[in-house]
């Protein structure tokens, strides 16, 4: 069987410096044209300005089998992005080639491939006429789509006027259900609330289980390690590793906690000598939720501290603030502490966090509310997955809190 997707030596190289542009040797632009009015009659010198550019992916070789879910991970500018573009015929790749056998429906963007000025309707079979499909195959689908997008009222409205989540609603609504034989997806779907990224998540796990081929690119590594079978590790635009999604994970999680230039922090009242994410006593930023985690905060204060005010904040994705744990909301002696080295520990209850990303921001403040770290901002990231024995409900019914309240209901019929 041929495989879905080839990639062959893929390169691809932008100018982040024209060399078009010309300027007159020793000043300004401005300066220069400033110059020519003055003088008119006077010949600037054009200078040719040397063309800057630089390696979006180099290299990258990978083969995808027709039916595969593949997840495409790395942090930010790693090269995911400029890849799905490649794969989605949108940008041309500098060097080497890709094959694709199949028609391809993408998300790369709210609303990529759709017309502003045309309605829902009409960019339905507009996308369904792009994928190659009958008018006949887009009716049999119309009305799945329509109930998926719930877009209904505005079903003949132009799009430019959808909002952005209706926008998104209905644009992964045609990718999804027009049966292409590749689906890309990026981190868009991020966008959308919690109930909206599960049904998402539901239909490109169904959409791989009819045997059609997923790629999907997100920081969520346990969405990445449900939905996905293989998965491809970007760094620097080169392919770090590739292979099954749990053990590539683990490489990105370890080249993570090892990324950490940050430490030590120091500034004129404390110095923090780092600051550890652990389970199980390992270090990891992959959480399972149903287990307890511990975090470990090593720092230095430089002379006595009076009404010391330090502690954890948890951050949700989008930066609204969840929980504030400090060192002295139930021990007000450790709000006077003098100078030293300390290890400060904290264990944070299993069954709590509801699945998704965070960050555990370290604060301190000091007598008069003084910022001990400012200019400085001491973080760790965390994916937390659902507890095991947690009932979600499913695609149809997603968690919408932000915690969870590890307690039981006692229901009886009275």
């Amino acid at each position: 069987m041929e495989p879905a997707i080839e990639i062959r030596n893929l390169s691809k190289e932008y100018v982040i410096a024209s060399s078009k542009g010309y300027y007159q040797a020793g000043g300004r632009l401005g300066e220069k044209l400033a110059s020519v009015v003055r003088h008119p009659l006077r010949t600037v010198q054009h200078v040719r300005q040397p063309k800057e550019t630089f390696w979006a992916l180099r290299d990258i070789n990978y083969t995808m089998q027709k039916g595969e879910s593949v997840g495409i991970i790395g942090r930010n500018g790693a090269g995911k992005s400029t890849l799905l573009k490649i794969l989605s015929q949108i940008t041309c790749p500098t060097e080497g080639e890709v094959v694709l056998r199949g028609t391809v429906g993408s998300l790369l963007e709210v609303g990529t491939g759709f017309h502003p000025d045309l309605t829902g309707r009409e960019n339905i079979f507009l996308n369904g006429a792009i994928l190659g499909m009958h008018k006949k195959q887009i009716e049999a689908r119309f009305d799945e789509i329509v109930k998926f997008a719930e877009v209904e009222k505005f079903l003949d409205t132009p799009i430019k006027r959808f909002s952005s989540g209706m926008y998104l609603r209905l644009a992964f609504a045609v990718a999804a259900h027009l049966e292409p034989d590749i689906l890309i997806a990026d981190e868009v779907l991020a966008i959308g609330d919690q109930q909206f990224q599960a049904k998402c998540l539901g239909k490109m796990r169904e959409v791989s289980q009819e045997g059609r081929t997923v790629i999907f690119v997100s920081h969520n590594m346990h969405a990445v390690k449900t939905l996905c079978q293989n998965a491809i590790l970007l760094q620097g635009g080169r392919m770090l590793k590739s292979g099954p999604s749990e053990e590539v994970i683990s490489e990105y999680a370890s080249s993570l906690e090892g990324h950490n230039g940050n430490f030590p922090v120091t500034t004129k009242d404390i110095t923090i000598w780092d600051m550890d994410v652990r389970q199980g006593g390992v270090g990891t930023m992959l959480i399972d939720g149903g287990r307890p985690f511990d975090i470990h905060v090593r720092f230095q204060l430089h002379e006595r501290m009076q009404h010391l005010r330090m502690g954890i904040f948890v951050n949700n994705s989008l930066g609204d603030e969840l929980i504030r744990t400090l060192f002295s909301d139930w021990d007000t002696s450790l709000e006077d502490l003098g100078p030293g080295t300390y290890l400060a520990s904290l264990t944070f209850p299993g069954k709590l966090l509801v699945p998704g990303n965070y960050t555990l921001v370290l604060g301190a403040h000091r007598q008069g509310g003084f910022d001990m770290l400012v200019g400085h901002r001491v973080e760790a990231g965390i994916n937390v997955s659902a507890p095991n024995d947690f009932n979600s409900g499913g695609g149809a019914d997603p968690l919408q809190a932000q915690v969870i309240l590890d307690r039981r209901w006692d229901v009886r019929r009275e």
